[in-house]
């Protein structure tokens, strides 16, 4: 009996060890973690270099924009800055806290001023009747603030182009071309990423009020793209999304747009009719520079909220997460692609085609 069973065993001892092996294989197993990917943008791959002088970011916010605000700096750090390191300028009405200070300063790759509003800008003029203001009065005062005031803030008296910073918006792709070094060099005094027609009831008035100013000040135009505001004297509406926009200072501060700011801010639309900065903006790009002085920047990924700038081809895809499908200059009330068919206009003629 014990012949057999060592007999047994040793019979056994195969079988035993194709057993455990099947078992080996068919074991459960923990699920294999993903393949690292390595991601290399096109950033890294591009040298550092300096900031072009008098040239800035710009944020007029608040505290409680906090989060929105880290957002965008995130987006602009990771996609741009972290090559230039331009300085921010933050501006707001009230202080900003210690906390907000703290934390956009440890996402800066440069240099960031915190300053206060003069209260004098910030606030209706003595003209507006409060009654007669159209929806809330403080983002009426933000409104009027960005159509012209904010160009004569002592922290960008030494400034020469300013790059605008939206709170919650994002730049879906990596910025390779410094646009500010873009702008010296090409000359352009306004560039924009959204342009589209505004809705008839947030432009009552405007244009009327444009040709009046016109036909005091018809020499204030004589290098213009008012086609592009006036299609066979009819008011296109076309306006910039200007929580995107690169300016020149220049544009803003010279005689012809402080004069056009001046009549429109007489006229109360801002209060009354709920014009936009986005509106005054549009009507003096389009009276006082040439079409060679304002650029569509087509190659931008931005997007705030439903609106959206998203190049299309190939090469820009390699460096952007956006859908070129949803990008908003392919609506048919797109503007952005008229303004380099602009052209200039008589203002006589036009004034005649208006009455």
């Amino acid at each position: 009996m014990a012949y057999v069973t060592r007999r047994a065993v040793r019979l056994s001892v195969p079988a035993l060890m194709l057993t455990l092996f099947l078992f080996w294989l068919t074991r459960p197993r923990a699920p294999a973690p993903p393949p690292a990917i390595r991601y290399t943008p096109t950033l890294s791959q591009l040298p550092t270099r300096a900031p072009l002088p008098h040239s800035c970011f710009l944020f007029v916010t608040r505290t409680m924009s906090l989060t929105k605000v880290r957002r965008t700096m995130f987006d602009i750090e990771q996609r741009f800055n972290r090559r230039h390191r331009y300085p921010y300028v933050f501006l707001s009405e009230h202080p900003f806290s210690d906390e907000f200070q703290t934390n956009v300063r440890a996402l800066a790759s440069a240099p960031v001023r915190f300053a206060l509003i003069d209260q004098e800008d910030w606030q209706a003029p003595a003209w507006i009747n409060h009654e007669r203001v159209r929806g809330d009065a403080g983002f009426r005062n933000m409104v009027r603030y960005w159509a012209a005031p904010f160009a004569g803030h002592p922290q960008l008296a030494s400034m020469r182009r300013v790059w605008r910073l939206e709170p919650g918006a994002h730049y879906t792709c990596d910025i390779a071309e410094d646009p500010f070094r873009q702008m010296s060099a090409h000359q352009w005094l306004y560039a924009f990423a959204v342009s589209l027609e505004a809705l008839p009831t947030a432009t009552r008035g405007l244009w009327p009020a444009a040709l009046a100013f016109l036909a005091q000040h018809p020499s204030a135009a004589q290098n213009n793209s008012l086609s592009w505001l006036a299609s066979q004297a009819r008011f296109t509406g076309c306006q910039f999304l200007t929580n995107f926009e690169l300016v020149d200072l220049a544009f803003i501060r010279s005689q012809p747009y402080q004069m056009l700011f001046d009549f429109l801010d007489r006229q109360a639309g801002i209060y009354y009719d709920g014009w936009s900065d986005a509106a005054v903006r549009a009507l003096a790009a389009a009276m006082f520079l040439a079409p060679a002085q304002v650029k569509w920047l087509h190659a931008l990924g931005y997007q705030h909220d439903a609106l959206s700038n998203c190049p299309a081809d190939a090469e820009s895809q390699k460096r952007c997460h956006c859908d070129p499908a949803k990008s908003s200059h392919l609506l048919p009330m797109s503007c952005s692609a008229r303004y380099a068919n602009a052209t200039s206009l008589d203002i006589h003629t036009l004034l005649s085609k208006s009455t």
